[in-house]
């Protein structure tokens, strides 16, 4: 059921030192309890928040991996119950045939479920398994919420495909490195008419010899009309929020007789060239 009251969403915006998987973790809670009020509806923590993300090795990235029922599952928990919300974070998921970049979506001390990243970013293509099943659309008490990781965000299907599947707000872990996502990701909210949770990281990592990465922070929540309700600095370790209706991503009418999931024209929408009549 839809909830068609106010619900406020909070990201985290960390800076994770690699592989210092409890420190990190203590990093974040303490970001969040020492708000004057940390209670929320929805919490989201940036993708691979909690080990950092420049892997060298697929053994490197299986020693940081984690069961579904882990330690990262066991602490996002805890924050569900400390805060009141439903908490989205990213972690290393150790599969039977391997490691995928993964989210959880957590409920006090219920998995409501798992997802694994199916667009894989450069060199993770080399260190992960791609996800194999549909981006996941969740209930929760505030409607359905759907979950992407990172690099998703640039194939327009897959927003797509959670929001023609009811998903009212997106929650989205992020270790963004590209400078576009943050503008990109307000026309994906507008072209979907829905609510986008972007939880990015800051800082930067150099490992190993390999190319340093540099992350752009601006974590953000997007209305579904495009405003920016809430965007965080480019260097800071910080906690954003905002108040949102969820229900107004119901309606996909930009205009009386203009509903732009009722005019789509999927049987149009192929590859191909045109081909003129004889």
């Amino acid at each position: 059921m839809q909830n068609s009251g106010s619900i406020r969403v909070t990201i985290v915006q960390n800076n994770p030192d690699f592989g210092q998987v409890e420190k990190n973790m203590t990093s974040v809670e303490s970001l969040i309890l020492d708000q004057k009020d940390p209670t929320s509806n929805l919490v989201v923590l940036p993708e691979l928040f909690a080990t950092g993300y420049q892997f060298l090795t697929k053994k490197e990235t299986s020693d940081l991996s984690e069961p579904e029922d882990g330690p990262t599952f066991k602490f996002l928990s805890r924050l569900s119950r400390e805060t009141g919300a439903v908490v989205v974070g990213g972690v290393p998921i150790r599969r039977p045939d391997g490691v995928s970049n993964g989210a959880l979506v957590v409920s006090k001390d219920r998995l409501l479920v798992s997802y694994d990243k199916v667009h894989l970013f450069d060199r993770e293509r080399d260190l992960f398994i791609e996800g194999r099943s549909p981006l996941p659309v969740v209930e929760t008490p505030f409607g359905l919420l759907g979950v992407m990781i990172c690099f998703d965000w640039l194939f327009p299907e897959a927003l797509r495909s959670l929001a023609l599947s009811g998903a009212t707000v997106v929650a989205h872990p992020s270790n963004w490195v590209l400078p576009f996502g943050p503008q990109g990701m307000i026309l994906r909210s507008v072209e979907n008419r829905v609510f986008t949770v972007t939880a990015n990281r800051v800082g930067t990592e150099a490992r190993g010899g390999l190319p340093p990465l540099r992350y752009i922070g601006e974590s953000q929540i997007v209305s579904p009309k495009g405003e920016v309700l809430a965007r965080a600095s480019q260097s800071e370790a910080q906690i954003i929020t905002a108040a949102i209706r969820p229900s107004e991503a119901l309606s996909k009418k930009v205009a009386e007789r203009s509903d732009f999931f009722a005019q789509r024209r999927p049987e149009l929408y192929h590859p191909g060239l045109s081909k003129k009549e004889d």
